[in-house]
């Protein structure tokens, strides 16, 4: 089951990765010509090896200065490319409350809290839908918690994430050990963002939107996922109903319905619903 919000999530975060594997193949890359250089030439500055690249003279840094300047912009990348990944999916917590609210209006019951994943844990709750794992709400807040010390320019890691690395650190890294190659959440080490690390967090934030979907999804009505594709596909389109028009909308619903939702939708619950609306 899926909603239709996971197409637009999912392929953003897989083009931060691409991206981020393209940033890995550029510096591949400067590190291999820097090699070819002498050791004479070390102490020449980027204009002077680098003529026909209009950023040189910007950088103007000696050759042998190079891989320290380029670590320091790893760094910042892949801090960059994490808080980026985690702001998606962050509006994918907000934009999945308004798709609860919408599919299950009657039921829905909004709560605050200042921290972003627990108001929508809160709010599942209230509203009587089942929960995803508590570990997948405990990844986000480590990774929003990380996200900050990078965004706030914090030079010591915050009481909040500490206590969150003592406390939950052990049982992530066993909810996560069939996806973890390089992250430790027991680590204290986290102001900066390691290569290794970096790759399993945006993994990381993908396979949390793709759990929380699923899990939305089973928690959205029928009677509010026919209304959605009903209004979607009919209400501009108004026609005369008969027998035949209603025929060929139940459908159309079933079809896309499972194309959106990826469930059986069932002629009993769309008939009402496609009888009126788009109705001429």
């Amino acid at each position: 089951m899926k909603t239709p919000l996971i197409k637009k999530y999912i392929d953003t975060l897989a083009s931060l990765n691409d991206q981020l594997c393209f940033f890995q193949f550029n510096r591949n890359e400067l590190i291999k010509r820097l090699k070819e250089f002498g050791s004479e030439e070390g102490d020449l500055f980027t204009p002077d090896l680098f003529q026909d690249n209009i950023m040189a003279p910007r950088i103007n840094v000696k050759i042998k200065d190079l891989p320290t300047f380029q670590e320091l912009n790893q760094k910042f990348t892949f801090a960059s490319y994490i808080s980026t990944s985690y702001e998606v999916t962050s509006y994918y917590l907000r934009d999945s409350l308004n798709v609860l609210s919408l599919f299950n209006p009657s039921s829905f019951v909004s709560r605050n809290d200042n921290q972003l994943e627990e108001k929508y844990l809160l709010t599942l709750t209230s509203s009587g839908c089942s929960l995803p794992p508590r570990e997948i709400i405990d990844t986000i807040k480590y990774i929003r918690l990380r996200r900050n010390l990078f965004t706030h320019l914090s030079e010591t890691i915050s009481p909040q994430l500490n206590t969150l690395i003592v406390n939950q650190g052990a049982d992530l890294n066993l909810y996560w050990t069939s996806a973890l190659t390089d992250l430790d959440f027991q680590n204290t080490d986290v102001l900066n963002f390691e290569e290794g690390e970096s790759i399993d967090l945006i993994k990381l934030l993908r396979i949390i939107v793709e759990t929380l979907d699923f899990n939305l999804a089973q928690n959205l009505s029928a009677i509010g996922m026919i209304t959605y594709l009903a209004k979607e596909q009919f209400e501009l389109k108004p026609q005369k109903i008969n027998a035949d028009i209603i025929e060929q909308r139940i459908r159309k619903i079933k079809k896309i319905g499972k194309a959106v939702f990826g469930v059986n939708l069932v002629d009993k619950d769309i008939e009402p619903i496609v009888k009126i609306i788009g109705k001429r």
